[in-house]
Protein backbone atom coordinates (compact mmCIF):
# COMPACT_ATOMS: atom_id res chain seq x y z
CA UNK A 1 0.00 0.00 0.00
CA UNK A 2 1.00 3.41 -0.85
CA UNK A 3 1.49 6.19 1.97
CA UNK A 4 -0.35 9.91 1.48
CA UNK A 5 1.16 12.64 3.22
CA UNK A 6 -0.89 15.91 4.33
CA UNK A 7 1.50 18.95 3.84
CA UNK A 8 -0.32 22.54 5.17
CA UNK A 9 2.10 25.37 3.47
CA UNK A 10 3.05 28.86 4.30
CA UNK A 11 0.39 30.50 1.99
CA UNK A 12 -2.89 28.44 3.34
CA UNK A 13 -2.86 25.42 0.92
CA UNK A 14 -2.95 21.87 1.43
CA UNK A 15 -1.62 19.21 -0.49
CA UNK A 16 -1.49 15.18 -0.11
CA UNK A 17 1.78 13.14 -1.30
CA UNK A 18 1.18 10.11 -2.65
CA UNK A 19 4.41 8.06 -2.37
CA UNK A 20 4.20 4.04 -3.97
CA UNK A 21 6.52 1.47 -3.16
CA UNK A 22 7.18 -2.28 -4.34
CA UNK A 23 10.33 -4.38 -4.90
CA UNK A 24 11.69 -4.18 -8.07
CA UNK A 25 10.26 -0.78 -9.30
CA UNK A 26 11.16 3.03 -8.62
CA UNK A 27 9.05 4.58 -6.06
CA UNK A 28 6.37 6.10 -7.18
CA UNK A 29 5.39 9.80 -5.96
CA UNK A 30 2.68 12.57 -6.56
CA UNK A 31 1.26 15.38 -5.37
CA UNK A 32 -2.76 16.61 -5.03
CA UNK A 33 -4.88 19.15 -3.84
CA UNK A 34 -7.40 16.81 -3.08
CA UNK A 35 -7.39 13.96 -0.66
CA UNK A 36 -9.95 11.89 -3.14
CA UNK A 37 -7.50 12.23 -5.95
CA UNK A 38 -4.68 11.04 -4.13
CA UNK A 39 -6.45 7.64 -3.69
CA UNK A 40 -7.45 7.52 -6.55
CA UNK A 41 -4.19 7.87 -7.66
CA UNK A 42 -2.57 5.71 -5.25
CA UNK A 43 -5.22 2.71 -6.20
CA UNK A 44 -4.61 2.69 -9.83
CA UNK A 45 -0.83 3.11 -9.16
CA UNK A 46 -1.17 -0.45 -7.08
CA UNK A 47 -3.00 -1.66 -9.65
CA UNK A 48 0.03 -0.55 -12.20
CA UNK A 49 2.45 -2.36 -10.25
CA UNK A 50 0.23 -5.66 -10.12
CA UNK A 51 0.08 -5.92 -13.59
CA UNK A 52 3.69 -4.62 -14.29
CA UNK A 53 2.81 -1.78 -16.34
CA UNK A 54 5.39 0.12 -14.74
CA UNK A 55 9.28 0.49 -15.65
CA UNK A 56 11.64 -1.74 -13.16
CA UNK A 57 14.26 -0.15 -11.24
CA UNK A 58 16.74 -0.71 -13.92
CA UNK A 59 14.91 1.77 -16.41
CA UNK A 60 14.14 4.15 -14.81
CA UNK A 61 15.86 6.66 -11.42
CA UNK A 62 14.84 5.55 -8.28
CA UNK A 63 12.80 8.89 -7.49
CA UNK A 64 10.82 8.49 -10.56
CA UNK A 65 11.84 11.56 -12.07
CA UNK A 66 12.10 11.51 -15.46
CA UNK A 67 12.12 14.50 -17.69
CA UNK A 68 11.68 18.27 -16.56
CA UNK A 69 8.08 18.34 -16.66
CA UNK A 70 8.29 15.71 -13.63
CA UNK A 71 10.61 18.22 -11.71
CA UNK A 72 8.49 21.13 -12.57
CA UNK A 73 5.55 19.53 -11.43
CA UNK A 74 7.04 18.45 -7.97
CA UNK A 75 8.63 21.95 -7.42
CA UNK A 76 4.91 23.49 -8.26
CA UNK A 77 3.43 21.53 -5.97
CA UNK A 78 5.73 20.88 -3.07
CA UNK A 79 8.29 23.96 -3.43
CA UNK A 80 6.23 26.88 -4.67
CA UNK A 81 3.55 27.08 -2.09
CA UNK A 82 6.22 27.88 0.80
CA UNK A 83 7.25 30.92 -1.76
CA UNK A 84 5.93 34.28 -1.61
CA UNK A 85 4.46 34.86 -4.75
CA UNK A 86 4.05 30.62 -5.23
CA UNK A 87 1.01 30.82 -6.95
CA UNK A 88 2.51 33.72 -9.59
CA UNK A 89 5.19 30.63 -9.94
CA UNK A 90 2.33 27.98 -10.12
CA UNK A 91 0.95 29.48 -13.06
CA UNK A 92 4.43 29.97 -15.31
CA UNK A 93 4.90 26.43 -14.58
CA UNK A 94 1.96 24.91 -15.78
CA UNK A 95 1.98 27.17 -18.87
CA UNK A 96 5.43 25.65 -19.31
CA UNK A 97 4.45 21.80 -19.11
CA UNK A 98 2.12 22.57 -21.98
CA UNK A 99 5.31 23.39 -24.18
CA UNK A 100 7.49 20.89 -25.86
CA UNK A 101 10.82 21.56 -23.67
CA UNK A 102 9.34 20.49 -20.50
CA UNK A 103 9.01 16.82 -22.06
CA UNK A 104 13.11 17.16 -22.38
CA UNK A 105 14.54 13.77 -20.69
CA UNK A 106 16.73 15.30 -17.53
CA UNK A 107 20.25 13.43 -18.84
CA UNK A 108 19.62 15.70 -21.90
CA UNK A 109 19.13 18.86 -20.18
CA UNK A 110 22.26 20.37 -21.52
CA UNK A 111 23.87 23.72 -21.81
CA UNK A 112 22.78 23.39 -25.16
CA UNK A 113 18.96 22.69 -24.72
CA UNK A 114 18.41 25.64 -21.80
CA UNK A 115 20.49 27.94 -23.76
CA UNK A 116 18.28 27.26 -27.15
CA UNK A 117 15.37 27.76 -24.94
CA UNK A 118 16.46 31.29 -23.89
CA UNK A 119 17.08 32.45 -26.68
CA UNK A 120 13.60 31.60 -28.32
CA UNK A 121 12.17 33.22 -24.73
CA UNK A 122 14.31 36.26 -26.07
CA UNK A 123 12.27 36.93 -29.19
CA UNK A 124 8.80 36.68 -27.46
CA UNK A 125 9.26 38.48 -24.06
CA UNK A 126 11.65 41.17 -22.74
CA UNK A 127 14.89 40.19 -21.23
CA UNK A 128 13.95 41.16 -17.94
CA UNK A 129 11.19 38.76 -17.74
CA UNK A 130 13.93 36.02 -19.00
CA UNK A 131 15.55 36.77 -16.31
CA UNK A 132 13.30 36.24 -13.67
CA UNK A 133 11.62 32.65 -15.80
CA UNK A 134 15.38 31.03 -15.32
CA UNK A 135 15.75 32.19 -11.66
CA UNK A 136 12.43 29.91 -11.64
CA UNK A 137 13.60 27.58 -14.14
CA UNK A 138 17.12 26.69 -12.50
CA UNK A 139 15.51 27.06 -9.21
CA UNK A 140 13.47 23.82 -9.64
CA UNK A 141 16.86 22.23 -11.74
CA UNK A 142 19.46 22.51 -8.80
CA UNK A 143 16.37 21.56 -6.50
CA UNK A 144 16.24 18.50 -8.29
CA UNK A 145 19.86 17.87 -8.66
CA UNK A 146 20.94 18.34 -5.15
CA UNK A 147 18.16 16.93 -2.90
CA UNK A 148 16.04 14.76 -5.09
CA UNK A 149 18.69 12.86 -6.80
CA UNK A 150 18.08 13.89 -10.56
CA UNK A 151 20.55 12.93 -13.32
CA UNK A 152 20.91 16.25 -14.40
CA UNK A 153 24.03 17.41 -16.23
CA UNK A 154 25.95 20.79 -15.05
CA UNK A 155 24.87 23.62 -17.06
CA UNK A 156 25.99 26.97 -16.69
CA UNK A 157 23.65 29.40 -18.89
CA UNK A 158 24.36 33.44 -18.95
CA UNK A 159 21.49 35.48 -17.71
CA UNK A 160 20.16 38.36 -20.44
CA UNK A 161 21.56 41.40 -20.15
CA UNK A 162 19.64 43.42 -18.25
CA UNK A 163 18.08 46.90 -19.84
CA UNK A 164 19.67 50.41 -17.65
CA UNK A 165 17.90 51.42 -14.22
CA UNK A 166 15.06 53.44 -14.22
CA UNK A 167 15.37 56.67 -13.18
CA UNK A 168 12.54 58.57 -13.45
CA UNK A 169 11.51 61.04 -10.72
CA UNK A 170 8.04 62.93 -10.72
CA UNK A 171 8.42 66.77 -11.29
CA UNK A 172 6.78 69.35 -8.97
CA UNK A 173 4.56 70.16 -12.03
CA UNK A 174 3.99 66.74 -13.03
CA UNK A 175 3.08 65.93 -9.07
CA UNK A 176 0.44 68.60 -9.42
CA UNK A 177 -1.64 67.28 -12.84
CA UNK A 178 -1.26 64.12 -11.41
CA UNK A 179 -2.44 64.26 -7.74
CA UNK A 180 -5.20 66.63 -9.82
CA UNK A 181 -6.40 64.60 -11.70
CA UNK A 182 -6.36 61.51 -9.32
CA UNK A 183 -8.67 62.95 -7.28
CA UNK A 184 -11.31 63.36 -10.36
CA UNK A 185 -11.11 59.73 -10.25
CA UNK A 186 -14.61 57.58 -9.48
CA UNK A 187 -11.81 55.96 -6.86
CA UNK A 188 -11.87 57.66 -3.93
CA UNK A 189 -8.46 55.50 -2.66
CA UNK A 190 -6.67 56.49 -5.84
CA UNK A 191 -5.20 60.03 -4.74
CA UNK A 192 -4.30 58.92 -1.11
CA UNK A 193 -2.36 56.50 -1.98
CA UNK A 194 -0.28 58.07 -4.51
CA UNK A 195 0.24 60.76 -1.95
CA UNK A 196 0.69 58.19 0.84
CA UNK A 197 3.62 56.76 -1.80
CA UNK A 198 5.08 60.02 -1.92
CA UNK A 199 5.47 60.83 1.74
CA UNK A 200 6.49 56.99 2.33
CA UNK A 201 8.23 55.17 -0.41
CA UNK A 202 6.43 52.10 0.14
CA UNK A 203 5.47 50.09 -2.92
CA UNK A 204 2.39 49.79 -4.23
CA UNK A 205 1.36 45.75 -2.72
CA UNK A 206 3.00 47.06 0.25
CA UNK A 207 0.28 50.24 0.33
CA UNK A 208 -2.72 48.07 -1.00
CA UNK A 209 -2.26 45.35 2.22
CA UNK A 210 -1.60 48.29 4.82
CA UNK A 211 -4.41 47.94 7.60
CA UNK A 212 -5.31 50.15 10.03
CA UNK A 213 -3.93 48.08 12.62
CA UNK A 214 -0.47 48.41 11.43
CA UNK A 215 -0.47 51.83 12.33
CA UNK A 216 1.04 53.26 15.80
CA UNK A 217 0.14 56.74 16.53
CA UNK A 218 1.84 57.15 19.34
CA UNK A 219 5.36 56.66 17.00
CA UNK A 220 3.86 57.62 13.51
CA UNK A 221 5.14 54.60 11.93
CA UNK A 222 3.42 51.91 10.46
CA UNK A 223 4.42 48.30 9.96
CA UNK A 224 4.93 46.58 6.55
CA UNK A 225 4.36 42.94 7.14
CA UNK A 226 4.67 41.52 4.22
CA UNK A 227 7.90 43.30 2.81
CA UNK A 228 9.71 42.61 -0.89
CA UNK A 229 12.82 40.60 1.00
CA UNK A 230 10.74 38.88 3.34
CA UNK A 231 11.40 40.81 6.68
CA UNK A 232 8.83 42.93 8.22
CA UNK A 233 9.95 46.52 8.79
CA UNK A 234 8.82 49.77 10.72
CA UNK A 235 8.15 52.90 7.87
CA UNK A 236 8.76 56.16 9.38
CA UNK A 237 5.23 58.21 9.42
CA UNK A 238 5.98 62.17 8.05
CA UNK A 239 3.66 64.63 8.98
CA UNK A 240 2.33 64.22 5.00
CA UNK A 241 1.79 60.72 5.28
CA UNK A 242 -0.20 61.18 8.88
CA UNK A 243 -2.37 63.84 6.83
CA UNK A 244 -3.54 61.27 4.26
CA UNK A 245 -4.30 59.01 6.88
CA UNK A 246 -6.47 61.16 9.13
CA UNK A 247 -8.05 61.98 5.58
CA UNK A 248 -9.71 59.03 5.40
CA UNK A 249 -12.19 57.12 7.13
CA UNK A 250 -10.99 54.69 9.81
CA UNK A 251 -12.57 51.20 10.27
CA UNK A 252 -11.50 47.64 10.91
CA UNK A 253 -9.06 46.00 7.90
CA UNK A 254 -7.52 48.10 5.15
CA UNK A 255 -6.89 51.01 4.87
CA UNK A 256 -6.96 51.43 1.23
CA UNK A 257 -9.75 49.01 0.40
CA UNK A 258 -11.33 49.96 -2.49
CA UNK A 259 -8.16 49.08 -4.39
CA UNK A 260 -6.37 45.71 -5.67
CA UNK A 261 -3.05 45.01 -7.34
CA UNK A 262 -5.31 44.91 -10.64
CA UNK A 263 -7.21 48.16 -9.61
CA UNK A 264 -4.06 50.29 -9.36
CA UNK A 265 -2.66 49.25 -11.95
CA UNK A 266 -5.65 50.13 -14.33
CA UNK A 267 -6.43 53.46 -12.82
CA UNK A 268 -2.55 54.38 -12.67
CA UNK A 269 -2.14 53.59 -16.16
CA UNK A 270 -5.43 55.37 -17.47
CA UNK A 271 -3.92 58.43 -15.03
CA UNK A 272 -1.09 58.43 -16.75
CA UNK A 273 -2.35 58.90 -20.35
CA UNK A 274 -5.17 60.94 -19.31
CA UNK A 275 -2.18 63.30 -17.76
CA UNK A 276 0.09 62.24 -20.56
CA UNK A 277 2.96 61.54 -18.09
CA UNK A 278 5.66 60.19 -20.48
CA UNK A 279 7.02 56.93 -19.52
CA UNK A 280 5.39 56.90 -15.78
CA UNK A 281 5.16 53.96 -13.75
CA UNK A 282 3.35 53.66 -10.28
CA UNK A 283 6.58 51.98 -8.94
CA UNK A 284 8.73 55.36 -9.81
CA UNK A 285 6.59 57.29 -7.17
CA UNK A 286 8.89 55.03 -4.74
CA UNK A 287 11.69 56.37 -6.58
CA UNK A 288 10.51 60.27 -6.47
CA UNK A 289 10.11 60.00 -2.93
CA UNK A 290 13.47 58.43 -1.69
CA UNK A 291 15.23 60.71 -3.94
CA UNK A 292 13.61 63.62 -3.15
CA UNK A 293 14.24 62.50 0.91
CA UNK A 294 18.10 62.19 -0.41
CA UNK A 295 18.12 65.51 -1.29
CA UNK A 296 16.64 67.17 1.87
CA UNK A 297 20.12 65.55 3.58
CA UNK A 298 19.08 62.70 4.96
CA UNK A 299 22.13 59.73 4.55
CA UNK A 300 22.22 56.18 2.64
CA UNK A 301 21.57 54.70 6.73
CA UNK A 302 18.93 56.83 7.23
CA UNK A 303 16.99 56.15 3.76
CA UNK A 304 17.61 52.61 4.03
CA UNK A 305 15.25 52.70 7.24
CA UNK A 306 12.64 54.13 4.89
CA UNK A 307 13.16 52.47 1.66
CA UNK A 308 13.49 48.83 3.36
CA UNK A 309 16.33 48.09 1.55
CA UNK A 310 19.52 46.04 2.83
CA UNK A 311 21.75 46.36 1.07
CA UNK A 312 22.93 50.29 0.15
CA UNK A 313 23.95 49.47 -2.95
CA UNK A 314 20.53 48.40 -3.84
CA UNK A 315 19.62 51.99 -2.77
CA UNK A 316 21.74 53.59 -5.16
CA UNK A 317 19.13 52.67 -7.86
CA UNK A 318 16.44 54.62 -6.03
CA UNK A 319 18.31 57.69 -5.41
CA UNK A 320 18.76 59.96 -8.25
CA UNK A 321 20.54 62.91 -7.69
CA UNK A 322 21.87 65.11 -10.23
CA UNK A 323 25.81 66.23 -10.77
CA UNK A 324 24.24 70.36 -10.63
CA UNK A 325 22.11 69.40 -7.04
CA UNK A 326 25.88 68.87 -5.18
CA UNK A 327 27.38 71.92 -6.07
CA UNK A 328 26.52 74.00 -3.47
CA UNK A 329 27.73 71.35 -1.12
CA UNK A 330 30.71 70.94 -2.14
CA UNK A 331 32.34 74.67 -1.42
Amino acid sequence: MGTITKNAHKNGTVTFQVKCRRKGFPTQSKTFRERKDAERWERATERAFDLGELPTASKAPANGLYTLADVLRRYRDEVSPDHRGGALEQLKINVWLRQEFAKTPLDKLTTTVTAAWRDARLKEVKPGTVSREMNLLFGAINKARAEWGCPIPECKVARPKSPPHRDRVLTDEEQTVLLSAARMSVNEHLAPAIEFALATAMRAGEIIKLDWWDIDWKKSTCRVREAKNGTPRDVPLSTRALAVLNSLSRGKGRIFSGLTSDTLKHLFARLVKRCELDNFHFHDLRHTAITRYARAGLNPLKLAVISGHKDIRMLARYTHLKAEELVGEMG
